[in-house]
């Protein structure tokens, strides 16, 4: 069974041996190049043949059967219908956060994959179903449902996902010669920061240069910021025990950094129902979404004196 369904994989256009080394790889698809996502760590064999059977049967034998009926079955990045219709489900999240749980990255990777060529974007993935599975996992960790080290391999798990689907993300950024650069980090102490990841891919994908990440420490802000000029300072928070630390953390900022001109952002699910936190915490502005915090911070940065 398992050289059956290598050999179709193959003549389908998918490659029979999907070992994982961190390189893209090249397929034709309905005879033009696909770049299949990297995965980030090496796939047994018996764990290769079961991703192979997986997309088997849920992409190739479809696209066959949609081709004896004379339809063109929608492949990644194509336009039109697929922008307008829903591609992912509850269904869908449910699937990616039980291969979180119980499965290495790559098949989360290959689940992805099959989003694509179902009519996904990664943009879309990045702010649907990927935001979703995070949020599920935090509620889980939240209710003690999963233990903290499950939530923890689980959201890494999560992580390589984002990084896989990042070259496909960023062919379309943009390129400046004197980026901006934004600092992200989380609020001190503050445990949900799967966030900051969807919101680098963004800024990057915008041309701007970022610099920290959800592992670094907030409380160590003012020291980045008196080392190295940023545009804009953003936190994420998502709980109440940490605006006072991340107000205190923001004045700290303000006073140190050698951008005295420099913006502040904050954004998580608290501001989301506390629109007027943005005061209190001493920040500049805020925004509902990644897309959002890009066109928002962009905007903060029009209003800086022309000599600059």
């Amino acid at each position: 069974m398992t050289a059956f369904v290598e050999q179709v994989a193959e003549s389908s256009g998918w490659p029979s041996d999907l070992h994982c080394a961190g390189a893209q790889h090249e397929a034709v698809l309905d005879n033009r190049a696909v770049n299949l996502i990297p995965a980030m760590q090496c796939v047994p064999q018996h764990k290769r043949s079961a991703m192979v059977t997986r997309l088997v049967e849920a992409e190739i034998l479809p696209r066959l059967a949609a081709s004896r009926r004379g339809q063109k079955p929608i492949a990644a990045g194509d336009a039109g219908a697929s922008r307008a219709a829903q591609v992912t489900t509850d269904d869908d999240t449910n699937e990616l956060v039980r291969l979180l749980l119980k499965h290495d990255a790559c098949d989360s990777i290959a689940f992805m994959q099959v989003l694509l060529h179902r009519g996904a974007s990664p943009a879309s993935l990045y702010l649907g179903i990927i935001t979703e599975a995070a949020r599920h996992l935090g509620a889980m960790w939240d209710d003690d449902r999963c233990d903290f080290a499950t939530v923890t391999i689980s959201m890494g798990r999560l992580q390589q996902v984002v990084r896989a689907l990042s070259p496909t993300f960023q062919i379309a950024a943009l390129s400046r010669a004197h980026a901006d650069s934004i600092l992200l980090l989380p609020a001190p102490g503050e445990q949900h920061s799967f966030g900051l990841v969807i919101l680098s891919e963004f800024f990057l994908r915008a041309g701007w240069h970022v610099v920290g990440g959800p592992i670094s420490v907030g409380g160590g802000a003012a020291e980045i910021v008196r080392a190295t000029w940023v545009d804009v300072a953003g936190f994420s928070i998502s709980g109440t025990g940490r605006i006072e630390s991340l107000a205190a953390c923001i004045r700290d900022v303000r006073r140190a950094s050698i951008n005295t001109d420099i913006k502040v952002m904050v954004g998580g699910p608290l501001l989301l129902s506390r629109p007027g936190l943005i005061k209190e915490l001493g920040a500049d502005a805020s925004a509902p979404d990644a897309p959002g915090a890009v066109r928002e911070a962009r905007g903060l940065l029009s209003m800086r004196p022309a000599a600059e």
